[in-house]
């Protein structure tokens, strides 16, 4: 990783082999290469480094060799500067011998790269800046476990890759996504999956590469080999049929959050040190949130990619910020130093404290003269507590102030926030501008149903609803615009999404009520029993009569509590003796199932449900009486898995490598739960 020599050796012997194989399909149907999450774990030597070091920092280490092994050279102050030059002089060879030679090659060869070059194991490198050397940046998120990354801290680490792309000229943003260790097929859809994508979507993802999906010879059996890790996704899942719905809002969401460019108010210098690395949003170093969105920006970043227009920081890329936030430390690179001093005489606003000394052991002492020096000259009187802002040329700094509370005090209100819900309501956002367009989506964070007034920084403009999981688009109908923003009412299912969009005219589509949703009320519930058909390949009765609904997992007969795959529920039901209004619709409602359905009433195929509200329009199919209702209503692996080991090994369905799924694992929630309703809206 820190001499290019060695990557030379490996390209020939292996990767070079691959691509000539390829013939004309490189650069065409093999058009990327990748490495997995760095994971080799500390690494501190390469024959050439002192060599590389002198090079980088302009001092031989050999003197300070000794520190590396605790010892302390002159002065502890003196060991940490060379520490630190030590660490940031891998972290310099990582990018420069390794991500640099590595996509230069890719590209001799018409190929692009997106490796996982940021971690985020720990590991000697500035990860942010080893990001933007990819064509695509490239980290992971995982899906909740019980045992394994619990914690968001420790599951989502898209933040980083987001940034490197918005700061290094990059549209996607890419991530591993779905891994867990523990579970197996047990990752429910809607109230696992689904939010961990919103939440991914949130952090800045808008590509998605599925973990794991498993090539399982024939021989193996159903539900057949699979990794130890990963959400299990493949042609022998119960649920690959009926997959296309959650496919389609995966893409769906994906195709709107790469257009146009991530929209933030601040951009955060996260320093020059080696380790270095981005943490979740909410991690929050600029003190930005909440209704704020910020970047991280690495030292390569500041010094060679960033200028100041009309007041804000301009990347070449088309990405700008209101301001630049500092760490909270007094130490700085010198060059960043006199970057900040050209930025600010131009115009730019900059937060955080004034500097006192150099991060490096270059030049010193003198070093850190310079660094008072210059740093008086821009911050002159400003102390942090009795004054707190200081005008240098067309710019100024800030010291003793939070970035939200510097946006705040300019008249810039947040570009998104929300009233209403219940309590401890929770919802994220991300804002992309598309030329004129501006396109917000919004994630509830909780698994209940939120009612909430939703505020953006928009205005003149009439916001449209675009349901991903549907594809239905239509004009919002109710919103009221007040001192530049406009405020929508929303209301979002349990773990729901809205993508709000901004295009055209308020005065051309003005409000029109005061709900952007019909209401609706319940006509009937049906009830009585319900005949249930399963498949008997997989233990299951062919026909079974349930006097009630509830999950297959609380069934006495062993064919229905271990039962895993596909079971047809049939009703047949009459309409009630009210009728709806010419200006209603009528909706089938299963309230409550696990996992996915497909509905059928009078033949007609009336799509798959997958997520909350379990609901379907069945206006222009139903008639007065006589209507019969199907459901083909799909589990995940596990109870069959789980049944089998209590059965012999000549008597079992299923087959797989997976061990972790005994006789004591708690079964899973299966089948249509209800209650089932018809039910009435109004527009």
């Amino acid at each position: 990783m820190l001499d290019r020599d060695a990557l030379k050796r490996y390209w020939d012997a292996v990767v070079e082999p691959l691509i000539n194989d390829a013939g004309p399909l490189a650069g065409k149907t093999l058009k990327y290469l990748h490495t997995d999450s760095w994971e080799v774990e500390p690494l501190n030597w390469t024959p050439k480094l002192r060599g590389k070091f002198l090079n980088y920092r302009g001092y031989d280490p050999l003197p300070w060799m000794p520190v590396l092994a605790g010892r302390i050279i002159n002065s502890r102050e003196e060991s940490n500067r060379f520490l630190n030059d030590f660490r940031k002089t891998l972290g310099d060879l990582a990018v420069d011998e390794h991500f640099q030679p590595f996509l230069r090659r890719a590209h001799k060869r018409g190929l692009q790269i997106h490796p996982e070059s940021g971690g985020p194991h720990a590991v000697p490198i500035d990860a942010q800046r080893c990001l933007g050397q990819n064509d695509m940046p490239m980290s992971e998120f995982w899906a909740w476990s019980w045992r394994h990354r619990v914690g968001d801290q420790n599951r989502f680490f898209v933040k980083q890759p987001a940034s490197a792309a918005h700061t290094y000229g990059h549209r996607l943003v890419a991530a591993e996504g779905f891994t867990t260790i523990g579970p197996h097929w047990q990752e429910t859809i809607w109230d696992n999956l689904k939010p961990a994508f919103d939440k991914a979507l949130c952090e800045g993802l808008n590509l998605l590469f599925w973990h794991a999906f498993v090539c399982s010879p024939e021989e193996m059996g159903m539900p057949g080999q699979q990794y130890f890790a990963g959400t299990h996704f493949n042609p022998n899942t119960t649920w690959w049929s009926k997959s296309a719905p959650f496919m389609s809002y995966i893409n769906r969401c994906q195709f709107m959050l790469q257009r146009g460019l991530f929209v933030a108010d601040a951009c955060y210098y996260y320093g020059d040190h080696v380790p270095n690395f981005a943490q979740l949003k909410s991690s929050d170093p600029a003190r930005l949130l909440p209704g704020y969105d910020y970047d991280v920006v690495t030292e390569e970043t500041l010094l060679t990619r960033m200028s100041v227009r009309d007041g804000r920081i301009v990347l070449p890329d088309g990405m700008s910020y209101r301001v630049l936030v500092l760490p909270d430390r007094t130490m700085i690179s010198p060059p960043v130093l006199i970057r900040l001093t050209e930025l600010v005489k131009a115009g730019a606003t900059v937060v955080g404290p004034k500097p006192t000394f150099a991060s490096s052991l270059k030049n010193y002492p003198k070093c850190d003269a310079d660094v008072v020096k210059l740093g008086e000259r821009i911050w002159g009187d400003c102390n942090g507590t009795t004054v707190k802002e200081h005008a240098f040329g067309k710019g100024r700094v800030v010291w003793g102030r939070s970035a939200r509370e510097v946006l705040l005090m300019e008249g810039v209100k947040p570009d998104f926030e929300f009233t209403g819900g219940q309590s401890g309501a929770m919802t994220d956002y991300i804002h992309r501008q598309d030329h004129a367009a501006e396109v917000y989506f919004l994630a509830n964070r909780s698994n209940r149903i939120e009612r909430l007034d939703c505020t953006f920084r928009v205005s003149g403009k009439s916001p449209e609803l675009w349901n991903a999981v549907t594809g239905e688009r239509r004009l919002a109908t109710a919103y009221v615009e007040k001192e530049g923003r406009t405020t929508v009412p929303l209301e979002f299912a349990p773990c729901g999404s809205w993508f709000v969009v901004f295009r055209e005219s308020s005065k051309k589509h003005p409000a029109t009520t005061t709900s952007n949703g019909g209401t609706f009320s319940t006509l009937t519930e049906l009830e009585g029993s319900w005949t249930v058909k399963f498949d008997p390949k997989w233990g299951g009765p062919a026909r079974a009569q349930f006097d009630q609904l509830g999950s297959w997992s609380e069934r006495a007969e062993p064919g229905v509590k271990y039962y895993s795959g596909t079971a047809t529920y049939t009703k047949s039901f009459d309409l009630p003796a009210r009728q709806a209004k010419p200006s209603e619709r009528l909706w089938l409602d299963l309230g409550s199932l696990r996992e996915l359905a497909s509905v059928h009433v009078n033949g007609r195929d009336l799509g798959i449900v997958w997520t909350p509200p379990f609901r379907v329009d069945i206006t222009d199919v139903v008639k007065p009486s006589g209507n019969v209702l199907e459901a083909d209503v799909v589990n995940f692996w596990p109870n069959r898995v789980i049944g089998d080991t209590t059965l012999p090994p000549d008597r079992r369905l299923t087959k797989t490598n997976i061990r972790k799924l005994t006789a004591e694992t708690p079964l899973m929630a299966s089948g249509l739960l209800g209650p089932v309703r018809l039910l009435v809206s109004k527009p």
